[in-house]
């Protein structure tokens, strides 16, 4: 009875749903979310969004770490007037996304672009990453340069 009982656990086993893979289409959501949460201002999203290990090049030429981000954030230090993104690449290895492409963001007057360049709507180019955990993407590291047109 005993070798039944454990032969039927490990057929029902067999049989049970996979969990959810990274897709293509889950990986261009979460970039979309990424970007809904800056236009937004919606700093508990964003810090349930954000891994604990995420880093950041800023468009202001420095490097930050979540703690650091949330805290400008939650200030109003990366508030913008506009902000439109154009993914033009993304791919998936293993558990990472990576979405690439352009940005075009009006910073707000307040907010350390808006400082640094005051009136302007700023051309950036953006790498994203994200990875993989738990049935769902967590916002993991970015890259955001500032270009001349």
């Amino acid at each position: 009875m005993r070798s039944f009982t454990a032969v039927a656990a490990l057929a029902a086993l067999s049989h049970a749903p996979i969990a959810a893979r990274p897709t293509e289409t889950t990986l261009r959501q979460a970039d979309a979310e990424q970007m809904r949460i800056i236009v937004d201002q919606d700093v508990e999203a964003q810090k349930a969004f954000m891994h604990p290990n995420y880093i950041i090049n800023t468009p202001a030429n420095q490097v930050d770490r979540k703690d650091q981000i949330i805290a400008r954030f939650a200030r109003g230090g990366m508030a913008s007037e506009s902000f439109e993104r154009t993914i033009e690449g993304s791919a998936i290895t293993g558990q990472v996304g990576i979405v690439m492409g352009r940005e075009t963001v009006k910073p707000a007057p307040g907010s350390q672009l808006g400082r640094l360049h005051p009136g302007k709507t700023l051309n950036r180019r953006f790498t994203n990453v994200f990875l993989w955990e738990d049935g769902k993407w967590r916002f993991l590291a970015r890259q955001a340069t500032v270009v001349t047109p």
